[in-house]
């Protein structure tokens, strides 16, 4: 049996096989920011349901604020400008696939990922194209948009600036736009989706997670924290070598 090199689950919607404007769509960015200590399997659909959805853990003391990163990422894709509803971010998120290219935590925006992190961050992604079989690919990242698109096999891919790099709606959603109409024109002529294993871990990894505290817990819910996140994460790297 083959490992999985995907060490950050990915969210997954749970409207994703039935997709964003009926198509299965893929949301690619770059990275996770922070200390390697809080690296965690969960670490995606943790900070989807904190910063975008704006959920609370249940053991902090304040919820986080959500984060204009993911509110440029809706407005983008659904190419409007305005204010959105709790229900209207739940049924945006419900339909889309959100993943950060990098397995790797990096300790800061401006520092260069390590030696092999594209690399290894190929091998993850060719797993994670072959489970989502998407219809539409959105990389929200202009470096690493030759590489999305080498791996894609077709896949129509629409790169644009990562939402704190540069980011217009007026050079954006045009983009996103035509993709998706090209999408749309594509599907007719692809397969329909067959659900696999992985998916299905990677949706029960989105459903069971709890929305990151950040900061805000209690010194003793933070010690236990980190040591959830060290297990959970050491287990899975010594199952990945297995």
């Amino acid at each position: 049996m083959n490992k999985s090199t995907v060490r950050f689950a990915p969210w997954v919607g749970s409207h994703y096989e039935r997709g964003f404007c009926g198509l299965r769509t893929l949301l690619v960015c770059e990275s996770h920011y922070g200390d390697k200590q809080h690296e965690r399997p969960t670490v995606t659909p943790e900070i989807v349901k904190a910063l975008a959805l704006g959920e609370r853990h249940p053991r902090a003391t304040a919820k986080l604020r959500r984060h204009m990163h993911f509110t440029k990422i809706m407005a983008a894709v659904q190419n409007v400008r305005q204010v959105f509803s709790n229900a209207q971010r739940r049924d945006f998120w419900s339909s889309v696939a959100y993943y950060n290219f990098l397995q790797e935590f990096l300790r800061d925006s401006r520092v260069p990922p390590p030696s092999g992190a594209w690399e290894r961050g190929e091998r993850a992604f060719a797993e994670v194209l072959a489970v989502f079989a998407p219809d539409l690919i959105v990389c929200f990242s202009a470096r690493n948009g030759n590489r999305i698109r080498s791996l894609a096999g077709g896949v129509p891919v629409a790169v644009v600036n990562h939402p704190s790099s540069r980011f217009a709606y007026s050079k954006v959603n045009p983009v996103i736009a035509a993709h998706i109409e090209m999408a749309l024109v594509r599907k007719t002529q692809t397969p329909g989706f067959v659900s696999s294993v992985p998916f299905y871990r990677w949706c029960e990894a989105t459903a069971s997670a709890l929305p990151t505290p950040g900061p805000h817990l209690s010194e003793s819910d933070k010690i236990a924290l980190l040591a959830e996140r060290r297990d959970s994460m050491s287990a899975l790297d010594e199952f990945s070598l297995t």
